[in-house]
């Protein structure tokens, strides 16, 4: 019964305070933390295996952008694009340069046309993000719209002053 009583009581108590108070942690920490609690789980504490991050991973973009080889002159260097592949990348490289990070896109489930989707961060930390969704008939157009969604978005901020600490 006590250990009922106790499991309660955290549950009552410190589960809402780490909700609230979470935004404080450090994100080193926080990282530290989930590292140890995934060890834990996996039931390898103490063997020195590394653990991947969930959110490690989804915040790389989803596709990554070709880069030129070294030493290879651009026309040899970049493979021959479509034109929608070239609208594709134009429009992936604008949402890098306004802060989008994990964009991807996918079939819209249960129909037709693709789903563009992304994530900008709302602070300059970086803790707090937006997520955005756009969806088109092709890959380049729910793409497009997406970017249209993240540059009005951005336009519609722009004036807010930055917020402050406590705010």
């Amino acid at each position: 019964m006590r250990v009922r009583s106790l499991l309660l009581a955290v549950c009552m108590v410190v589960v809402p305070l780490l909700a609230m108070f979470s935004h404080r942690v450090p994100p080193d920490l926080a990282r530290a933390v989930r590292a140890l609690a995934a060890r834990a789980w996996a039931g390898v504490t103490g063997s020195g295996r590394e653990t991947t991050e969930p959110h490690a991973i989804a915040a790389q973009p989803a596709e990554p952008v070709p880069q030129p080889a070294a030493g290879l002159p651009p026309a040899v260097a970049e493979p021959a694009q479509s034109p929608a592949s070239a609208g594709r990348l134009e429009a992936e490289e604008a949402l890098v340069r306004l802060g989008a990070t994990a964009i991807g896109c996918q079939p819209v489930p249960g129909g037709t046309g693709m789903l563009a989707s992304c994530r900008v961060a709302v602070d300059p930390s970086g803790e707090l993000e937006r997520v955005f969704q756009a969806a088109g008939e092709d890959r380049p157009a729910a793409l497009r719209r997406l970017l249209t969604e993240v540059e009005t978005w951005r336009r519609s901020t722009a004036w807010r002053p930055p917020a402050g600490r406590g705010s």
